[in-house]
């Protein structure tokens, strides 16, 4: 079962800092458009920056592959959303493992004038509130 584009790019809420309620794997992998993070501090965080940079996600559809059983499943969701003032058009892609945690995601943005947009709230976003492991 994939996770809720909504909730995976979600801004922390009150009582959820640190994106606690996602269920990421202990050593999760975060592809983004700019760079590869690991680990769970690392990539609630960005999740949560990402998730105050795109507004209005509304998810479009999902494909998804089971997968093996007992090896989790792979699934691509896309979804418009907003950047600012600007439309943007994404996909998260998916992979759970077999416990239920997202063991790894790419997120995917267009067009570039909106990607560069975000790129550049998340350089602001990350300067405020660093990653955990570059404090």
């Amino acid at each position: 079962m994939s996770l809720d584009v909504r909730e995976v790019l979600a801004p922390d809420t009150p009582g959820t800092p640190g994106r606690t309620r996602l269920p990421l794997a202990p050593d999760v992998v975060f592809h983004s458009p700019v760079a590869d993070y690991r680990g769970r501090d690392d990539v609630g965080h960005l999740f949560a920056k990402i998730g105050q940079c795109l507004t209005g996600i509304e998810p479009l559809r999902e494909f998804t592959d089971p997968g093996q059983e007992g090896k989790g499943q792979h699934s691509v969701t896309t979804f418009a959303a907003q950047v600012g003032d600007e439309s943007v058009y994404g996909a998260l892609v998916q992979q759970v493992d077999a416990q239920g945690q997202l063991a790894e995601a790419t997120l995917l943005l267009r067009p570039l004038s909106a990607l560069k947009a975000a790129v550049s709230l998340m350089r602001d976003a990350l300067s405020a509130d660093p990653l955990p492991s570059r404090r």
